[in-house]
């Protein structure tokens, strides 16, 4: 008989074998490593972090259209394999709230949601893992490859990037016909400011070359646009 473990892999696999590069099965993949080495360095919950880890791209915002179907797809899977119950509702708020936009919402509910994950471990390292494999080497590949996924322009001169976003305009920016999402504009935005929102102490140490790879980059890819080299 299978693993939870497993199946698990086996329905991500399944639900993610049309989404383009930058979250298809081997971002899920990568996620889950980091996620379980940091679940081993920080004392965490394997089996709760690697089953968190696997699901949490599964009906993602950015492609279903639906923030909420993420967290509501991973408990109807568990359900349906008899998990426990009380595991079930802890990795379903893990995906609920582990991603860059929820931490841009300042509603009571989401501030609330925080206050309660602050301590939470388990989230820690789920989170985490996933925004170091949005920067260094494999968050440029993988933003690029998102930004082509949607035909967004590379870079536009001008169009300047959005800071101190809100969580409905990044949530707008992703399909707003007006302004040019521009996929250099995304680092700023966003990948640059990760480093600083690592929780535990293995991620922020392992952040810090991602981050440097990334600002080499940009600097290199604006010498290179504007014809300097």
């Amino acid at each position: 008989m299978p693993t939870i473990i497993e199946r698990t892999e086996r329905f991500v696999r399944t639900a993610l074998a049309d989404v383009d590069g930058s979250h298809d099965w081997w971002h899920i993949h990568r996620v889950r490593l980091t996620a379980r080495a940091l679940a081993r360095e920080e004392g965490a919950d394997i089996e709760l972090v690697e089953l968190a880890a696997l699901l949490h791209d599964v009906a993602d915002w950015k492609y279903s259209g639906a923030p909420g179907a993420g967290a509501d797809a991973a408990r109807a899977f568990l359900i349906g394999e008899q998990y426990d119950k009380a595991k079930i509702e802890a990795i379903c708020d893990i995906i609920a709230n582990m991603g860059f936009k929820d931490s841009l919402n300042a509603d009571e509910a989401s501030a609330r949601a925080r206050a309660r994950l602050a301590s939470n471990v388990e989230f820690q390292c789920v989170q985490d893992a996933d925004r170091l494999d949005a920067i260094g080497a494999i968050g440029i590949g993988r933003t690029f490859c998102f930004g082509g996924a949607k035909k967004n322009p590379m870079h536009v001169p001008g169009v300047e990037p959005l800071v101190d976003m809100t969580m409905k305009e990044y949530m707008e920016s992703h399909g707003n016909a007006e302004r040019p999402n521009t996929t250099i504009n995304h680092f700023a935005e966003k990948l640059l400011k990760l480093k600083n929102l690592m929780n535990t102490e293995s991620a922020k140490k392992r952040a810090e070359k991602r981050h440097e790879t990334m600002v080499w980059f940009l600097e290199r890819f604006m010498r290179e646009w504007d014809g300097e080299e």
